[in-house]
């Protein structure tokens, strides 16, 4: 199963890529949530993992994008975990009203990617 990445940080990129190939997975990398989504469009991926700050587009908007405004079911309903260093509470937001399937804080690992991948049934 393919993975895609989405964080602007170059080392926040190898750190996941590094838990998700110990986990079995392969991935793909989105540098910002406009390469998010050309990716999305382009490629399958069992699921996102997506930083909630990131230059151009960030994580909120791409993903209410993903799920608003892609024509392919499968695509729009594909599960988006939320990644970030900082509290969701400091976005004043909740996530699930974007529709993240999920949330991990960073520094993701092992341990947190199983738990939250178990949550939503992989």
């Amino acid at each position: 199963m393919i993975v895609l990445v989405a964080d602007d940080l170059f080392t926040s990129r190898v750190q996941i890529g590094l838990v998700l190939k110990a986990l079995g997975y392969k991935y793909d990398e989105a540098v910002n949530g406009d390469d998010a989504i050309d990716k999305l469009k382009q490629n399958d991926y069992a699921f996102i993992l997506m930083d909630i700050e990131m230059p151009v587009r960030n994580g909120l908007e791409t993903t209410l994008f993903i799920r608003k405004k892609m024509t392919d079911t499968k695509k729009s309903n594909i599960p988006i975990i939320a990644i970030t260093a900082h509290d969701p509470a400091d976005y004043a937001v909740n996530l699930d009203t974007y529709g993240f399937s999920g949330f991990i804080s960073k520094p993701v690992t092992i341990e947190k990617l199983k738990k939250t991948l178990q949550e939503l049934g992989f």
